[in-house]
């Protein structure tokens, strides 16, 4: 048995814990029973989805996020990062580890619930709740996982507020899928159905399919993470894999309905090309915020490119930059195979997927710049700050909305899209590029700092995925 595994079951199953979770839950629904006139029926189904959310969604969402952070807090991680264990051993022992003892509550809480529905539901229904249950809580607890992985590249203290965001950003990708799929009534009727790349799915069907694959996803990221922090090289193929799957996956969403067998049309979604352009742009923001923008990396990076050493250069190279041609490239190829799509109300919007990604990369620049300025390199934050003051409050404050030429500065969707659109975002690239490189001279070539010595996390923060 893995050694970090064994030891997390021996710390999380203590003996005083085997007795008061069944002993609790066995009072908790015995007396629900008995209320309910001896029966499982729909208050002992909803008591039951209380226990399983405050045990696996609550619960283990604050186990998954916190197992690696106390160890840091208890400096206790050091050693076991010299360990001879493996970057996915130490990881799926962590996690597994960590939220065993939440899920023996959370089956018992999926036993009782699949027994108070039986009479009232299918088969079919019932096992698909009960898998969209126990997916979306072993989702929500693996992106709390991979979240904290992501936080200790940039820094090595935390507190209850740092746990309590991880988690609360967990729940927020998990919680969606599930209400969705269980929204319906369990009809099969066509407004219960979903497009998606021309095949025609239930609700639940497609939340299972998208928590299935972002699980996959997400213990990929928590071994390369894993990885970056035991001080192995991660291939950035990794990242850029997962970039043309969100692209690919979330590009195929044609419709969806309104609501749930009623009498409403269906909701169509953006064009393939936007929704290709929505989910690349999405990602490009939130690699370039969540990644280490460490000194001594970077100053890696730009030796590795003076010395013409590409490989190096490749491995070390921010994710976010990566990121931006292949965002591009891919709305390219969507724009080009579904040009029916690329027309709104008689307006092309080739100049506005061209002008987006613009402002992303300007953006992506503007954080750099922000962060360069900064010794520990976490500036991400005065930095979205500034930008959604650029994007919001200045046009309204100057009142921009009705200058066509002016509105290019701050944003990609003017009224009558044309090259300004384009030009105007390069203009600022160029600011942005000229500001950022005078800075990168002065940072990164000049002097090492003494504060520069060392990196704030002992893992290597631009070598993940």
């Amino acid at each position: 048995m893995n050694p970090e595994f064994r030891r997390l079951l021996l710390t999380e199953f203590q003996g005083y814990r085997l007795i008061a979770l069944p002993v609790s839950l066995g009072a908790i629904f015995g007396l629900t029973y008995y209320l309910n006139d001896f029966a499982f029926d729909s208050g002992s189904s909803f008591v039951a989805t209380a226990g399983y959310f405050a045990l696996v969604f609550i619960w283990g969402t604050r186990q998954a996020a916190d197992s690696v952070l106390q160890e840091i807090n208890h400096k206790t991680w050091v050693p076991q990062r010299m360990s001879s264990m493996s970057a996915w051993g130490m990881g799926w022992a962590k996690l597994a580890g960590s939220t065993a003892f939440t899920w023996i509550g959370g089956f018992i809480c999926l036993g009782v619930f699949a027994a108070s529905n039986t009479e009232w539901w299918s088969t079919q229904r019932l096992i698909m709740s009960v898998a969209l249950y126990a997916g979306t809580g072993l989702l929500a607890q693996t992106i709390c996982f991979l979240v904290s992985l992501s936080a200790i590249q940039k820094r090595r203290e935390f507190g209850r507020v740092h746990v309590v965001s991880y988690q609360f950003l967990g729940m927020i990708c998990a919680l969606p899928p599930l209400y969705i799929g269980l929204s319906v009534t369990g009809g099969e009727g066509i407004l219960d159905l979903i497009t998606w790349h021309g095949e025609y799915l239930s609700l639940p069907q497609f939340m299972a399919i998208f928590t299935a694959a972002f699980i996959g996803w997400g213990l990929a990221g928590i071994w390369a993470l894993m990885r970056a922090e035991l001080q192995e090289p991660v291939d950035p193929w990794l990242w850029a894999a997962f970039v043309v799957f969100a692209m690919v996956f979330f590009g195929g969403l044609r419709s969806l309905p309104v609501g749930p067998n009623t009498p409403i049309a269906f909701y169509d979604f953006p064009s393939i090309p936007t929704m290709v352009l929505i989910a690349g742009v999405f990602l490009i923001y939130l690699i370039c915020v969540t990644e280490g923008k460490n000194r001594i990396q970077l100053r890696r990076l730009d030796g590795a490119i003076s010395g013409r050493q590409w490989r190096t250069a490749w491995m070390t190279m921010p994710r976010s930059i990566i990121t931006v041609p292949l965002v591009g490239l891919g709305v390219w190829i969507a724009a080009s195979n579904f040009s029916d799509y690329t027309v709104l109300r008689g307006q092309d919007l080739h100049l506005i997927y061209g002008a987006t990604i613009l402002f992303a990369l300007r953006d992506l620049g503007f954080i750099y710049f922000i962060c360069l300025g900064r010794r520990d390199g976490r500036g991400e934050g005065i930095a979205l700050i500034a930008l959604a003051l650029l994007y919001i409050l200045v046009p309204e404050t100057i009142g921009v909305e009705t200058l066509d030429q002016v509105i290019p500065l701050f944003s990609p969707y003017g009224e009558n899209p044309s090259w300004w659109t384009v030009i105007a975002p390069m203009l600022e690239i160029g600011i942005i590029g000229a500001l950022l490189a005078r800075r990168w001279r002065r940072v990164i070539r000049g002097p090492v700092d003494a504060g520069d010595s060392s990196p704030p996390a002992t893992g290597n923060a631009t070598e993940q995925t």
